[in-house]
């Protein structure tokens, strides 16, 4: 009996109702926040702030909901994350070269460069003519 008490505590459509209305909050801020920075804080700005939400929270929720959680993936960075998990992985071969694979490398290519540099220093130093 107590598993089925915890079962109905812990489902998971009430666990998607409660992400459904958090979501629902965001895109309300996001309203009140778009509107006030464009139109300010006038009693037209609150009517439109009204419309746009009920038009947006609930006659057409199913679609804006989902675009709005596309929006949000994009603009935190996440879309990054994914492209590189789903797209640049597989890219890759078995055994490229990065371009820093180590420390021992970066320390070859800095005595290189720091030889490269007093090659150069040397060659532009001036020479004396003979008369």
């Amino acid at each position: 009996m107590l598993a089925l008490h915890l079962f109905a505590l812990f489902s998971l459509t009430e666990t998607f109702a409660d992400l459904t209305l958090a979501l629902k909050i965001f895109v309300l801020l996001s309203i009140i926040s778009f509107v006030w920075n464009h139109l300010g804080n006038t009693p037209f700005s609150i009517v439109i702030i009204l419309g746009v939400s009920w038009f947006v929270l609930f006659d057409y929720w199913k679609f804006f909901g989902g675009i709005y959680l596309l929006y949000v993936l994009l603009t935190m960075g996440i879309s990054g994350i994914l492209v590189d998990f789903f797209f640049v992985s597989q890219m890759g071969g078995g055994g490229e070269a990065k371009p820093v694979d180590s420390a021992v490398d970066l320390a070859i290519r800095q005595q290189q460069l720091q030889r490269a540099k007093q090659m150069h220093a040397a060659q532009a130093r001036p020479r004396r003519m003979m008369r």
